[in-house]
């Protein structure tokens, strides 16, 4: 093992040792399964481990946050995804027709697409702020604490994303009208 790596390994143990439990923990009251929490947190250790380089830290918690965030919300989108499949094959099964189902699906796609393209053309803080308290249910208090922001600065970034989403809609559905 290189020496670069054994440093590696020393780090995100120490990591691991003095934040797993509060990872952990977090994840607990986020997630409905403690199972599916318990995962997160250990994949969130293992995205470090295939890191080619541990970052240097200066808020470990802040950063172990923003990862477990993002396998959150990739476990979201798979089970949503595995949720959408289960009531199409019970549509299928009951009787309604395909044509249904695809429209269905079509709606939902182009309603991902376009939440999913606004979200992106928010800056960068505002939407992490925005996807913080929107998909992972967090308080502005914990919002503020991640993003080492005050809570009255998190609220204005909420405030600034549904503005411009507001904005963006009402632009998008004068265009399909107009």
């Amino acid at each position: 093992m290189s020496s670069a790596a054994h440093n590696s390994t020393i780090i995100i143990d120490t990591l691991y040792r003095a934040h797993h439990g509060w990872l952990n923990a977090w994840l607990k009251k986020k997630m409905a399964c403690p199972h599916h929490a318990a995962d997160v947190s250990h994949d969130t250790f293992i995205r470090l481990l295939s890191l080619p380089e541990i970052p240097s830290l200066r808020e470990p918690r802040a950063y172990l946050l923003v990862i477990a965030n993002r396998l959150m919300i990739n476990l979201n989108r798979k089970h949503r995804v595995e949720e959408e499949t289960l009531h199409g094959m019970a549509m299928l099964i009951s009787g309604q027709s395909d044509q249904d189902i695809a429209h269905v699906c079509e709606v939902r796609q182009l309603l991902e697409n376009v939440l999913y393209m606004l979200i992106e053309e928010l800056d960068e803080r505002t939407r992490k702020a925005f996807l913080m308290s929107r998909v992972d249910g967090m308080t502005y208090t914990e919002i503020a604490d991640v993003m080492n922001v005050s809570e009255s600065r998190v609220k204005q970034h909420l405030v600034k994303a549904i503005a411009y989403c507001h904005q963006r809609l009402y632009q998008f559905k004068a265009e399909l009208h107009g």
